[in-house]
């Protein structure tokens, strides 16, 4: 099924910017200097991350991508993460972009994130938000809810619940953005790709991107989204527990 997956053919500007800003936020966590994606896909943001002078790792199921990575030299494990591949506590940050919800077991897998960070590493992840305002305009056809490409469901609540059984602390939980193409394509039936330059999603980017009042009004959404728990992604950060 992912091998339909299609191999995006660059980074487009506005999604550097969202790197450069969340590699910003990891900056403080730099100690080794080690980084590791799990679920690289394309690789971009790993891309970035060595820009800025990071040892960057990754993993990924797709044998097109992780040849296209390791091309660019990238070190690259192909398949699930194997923890046993890495020492433990080697790596500053982990980050996990949309990865989670396709797993058959995601709290052994957080509890894998856990045992790479060194003492207070930061883990970085998104995962969609089973509590997002956009389920509740998509009707019962919401197309996050897709068997068998995700196998389970995050809210902010159960999300943070398994984070700190599983050893982290210092949970920061925010919920941004509302797609637009996600909710008409579920009512409609229709598909936009993700990564379609003219997708509903992609144009309202663009224009936000270019202009500062939409810039604002964007924030503020965003923070309503995040007070309220309801926007479409859950973004995690959260720290592994400090040496005693």
């Amino acid at each position: 099924m992912y091998a339909s997956y299609p191999v995006h053919s660059g980074l487009s500007p506005i999604t550097r910017k969202r790197f450069e800003a969340l590699l910003d936020e990891l900056e403080r966590y730099r100690s080794t200097g080690r980084l590791i994606d799990v679920g690289s896909g394309s690789g971009y943001f790993l891309d970035v991350a060595r820009e800025r002078g990071w040892d960057v790792h990754g993993t990924e199921y797709d044998p097109r991508m992780v040849e296209a990575c390791r091309a660019r030299g990238i070190s690259m494990e192909q398949g699930p993460l194997d923890p046993g591949n890495y020492e433990p506590g080697s790596f500053d940050v982990v980050t996990s972009f949309e990865v989670l919800e396709h797993l058959l077991e995601p709290r052994t897998e957080l509890g894998h994130f856990r045992s790479l960070l060194r003492p207070g590493g930061r883990l970085y992840l998104t995962t969609p938000n089973f509590n997002a305002l956009s389920r509740h305009l998509a009707g019962p056809a919401w197309n996050i809810v897709n068997y068998p490409e995700h196998l389970n469901y995050f809210t902010p609540r159960s999300l943070a619940r398994t984070l700190r059984a599983v050893g982290f602390q210092r949970i920061a939980i925010r919920t941004t953005g509302i797609s637009v193409s996600r909710i008409r394509s579920s009512r409609t039936r229709s598909k936009q790709e993700n990564v379609d330059p003219g997708n509903d999603d992609q144009r309202l980017r663009h224009a936000i991107d270019g202009n500062a009042a939409l810039r604002l009004l964007k924030r503020s959404a965003d923070g309503m989204l995040t007070a309220s728990l309801r926007g479409d992604t859950i973004k995690v950060s959260a720290e592994a527990p400090a040496a005693q």
